[in-house]
């Protein structure tokens, strides 16, 4: 029995051997397979029974991401310095509308004066009002630069812009009111600043909207620990539910690198470490270890190395062919004894 099934499995290796041979043409990368140490042999019958499916790889390229987080921010204050602002430019018109017609009516008293129509006393009394108006005008500037500044040192130039000035950046304020703004901690090495990011408040990477660059946030005040710099995005789609915290998803500065994805289903456990199974033959399988991956999301990996284009990957049904292979060694080593 022992040497029937060393026979089987000589006969099993040689079928390898013969399918890379004949594909020799078609992709020598096709060569690494050799190395697979474990095979197993399925009749079609079960094949079909058990609905097993694959798929061809293709090679596709992928950008690396680092996985961090963003913090949602409250426009609140923001929305009442705009109050504020807009109260403090209105005194502001006041007081110049005051000064004015103060400057204007000494100018007319002067002339007066000068024709002995009107005393000294009123001129003088008119000027002494004059200086009144334009110390509050000067007030009222003031106040108007320093909730701009403010609102620039906390905010930065371009949120400052869109809430502060009318009528152009009315549009883009209105935005902020719709879509999250948040955020984001870069490390030192993404100078300039990343344009476009990608969150998700449940990490789901499939399913990330994309955010775009503000401004930098340099002074902005926040309890989070982190270092590098802080930037404001915003979201390009409205988010139905407040998070206050999302997972974000930024592009490292590696290039893209070459490679194929493959779904979560064609992953087999065994012993801790992750395995596939690619068809070699119609009924012949072989099971590889995959020792780098890179998980896209829930439901798909990166693969660079082990898995090459034109391979015929299991993508559903490789549970079944572990519990087969295993299951296929148990008569063997039972007959020990017969050799």
């Amino acid at each position: 029995m022992l040497k029937s099934q060393h026979s089987k499995f000589i006969l099993l290796l040689l079928l390898l051997f013969t399918y890379l041979n004949s594909h020799a043409d078609r992709d020598d990368d096709l060569s690494f397979i050799m190395t697979a140490a474990f095979t197993v042999h399925i009749d079609q019958d079960i094949i079909d029974a058990t609905g097993l499916q694959t798929q061809e790889l293709h090679n596709t390229q992928y950008s690396p991401e680092f996985e961090t987080f963003a913090t949602r921010i409250d426009l609140t204050p923001l929305i009442n310095t705009r109050q504020k602002f807009f109260t403090a430019l209105a005194k502001q018109t006041n007081a110049q509308i005051n000064y004015k017609q103060s400057l204007y009516t000494v100018q007319r008293l002067e002339s007066l004066q000068r024709e002995k129509a009107i005393s000294t006393r009123k001129l003088l009394a008119q000027k002494s009002q004059l200086e009144i108006d334009k110390a509050k005008l000067k007030a009222a500037d003031q106040q108007v630069a320093n909730i701009r500044l403010h609102t620039q040192a906390k905010w930065g130039k371009v949120l400052s812009l869109w809430f502060l000035d009318e009528p152009a950046p009315y549009t883009n304020m209105l935005k902020t009111l719709n879509r999250p703004v948040y955020l984001i901690y870069l490390p030192a090495s993404y100078t300039p600043p990343i344009t476009s990011v990608f969150v998700h408040p449940f990490s789901l990477r499939e399913k990330a909207q994309a955010a775009q660059l503000i401004s930098a946030a340099a002074t902005y005040s926040t309890h989070q620990q982190a270092t590098g710099s802080a930037f404001f995005y915003l979201s390009d789609q409205a988010e139905e539910a407040y998070h206050p915290r999302v997972t974000t998803w930024l592009p490292l500065n590696e290039g893209t690198q070459s490679g194929v994805i493959i779904p979560a289903s064609a992953i087999v456990w065994h012993l801790g470490q992750a395995y596939v199974y690619l068809q070699i033959d119609d009924e012949l399988f072989a099971r590889v270890k995959i020792t780098q991956k890179t998980g896209l999301g829930t439901d798909s990996y990166f693969i660079q190395q082990t898995l090459q284009e034109g391979v015929i990957l299991v993508i559903s049904g490789a549970q079944m062919l572990l519990s087969e292979e295993f299951r296929g060694q148990i008569p063997a080593e039972d007959d020990d004894d017969d050799d």
